[in-house]
């Protein structure tokens, strides 16, 4: 009987310690704050995060770059980019065809235009893109759970 009270204990600490891990401390979470696009490029910023900006551009990205894009989805991939002033290094979401078409199906007929002008926050993985024409940073969208949210500036 007291090694299964001490078998009932031990899991009882394990799961009390995979749920402490699991979930970050209330404090922590409400410290995040998201970055911004010019943050993004000053410290050359790559990894995990949450990213805010209001949209400047909407590029339909051709369907040549996204393997039958038309056939398989029925929407091309969205590159949303930063607005910024006077900045080469240029921050923008890549907003998979996927994504696009589940956007059409919630009733969003134009979803470029949707996104357009509009402040979005954004959480994923930033990419840093070294070029010969500068540096990019992108944050590729594949689910519309990444898409925080999206309001009028």
């Amino acid at each position: 009987m007291f090694t299964l009270t001490l078998r009932a204990v031990a899991a009882v600490l394990l799961a009390c310690g995979a749920l402490a891990g699991a979930c970050p401390p209330a404090a922590l979470a409400a410290d995040d704050k998201p970055l911004g696009a010019e943050t993004i490029v000053e410290k050359q910023f790559a990894g995990r995060a949450t990213v805010e900006f209001t949209v400047g551009e909407v590029y339909l990205m051709p369907s040549s770059w996204a393997a039958s894009a038309d056939d398989e989805w029925g929407s091309v991939p969205l590159r949303l980019v930063a607005k910024a002033a006077g900045k080469t290094d240029p921050v923008y979401v890549l907003v998979s065809g996927q994504t696009v078409a589940r956007l059409r199906q919630l009733g969003i007929e134009e979803p470029a235009e949707h996104f357009r002008g509009k402040v979005v926050r954004v959480s994923g993985t930033v990419e840093r893109w070294v070029k010969r024409a500068g540096t990019e940073y992108r944050l590729p969208v594949n689910s519309l759970d990444q898409l925080e949210f999206i309001r009028k500036p």
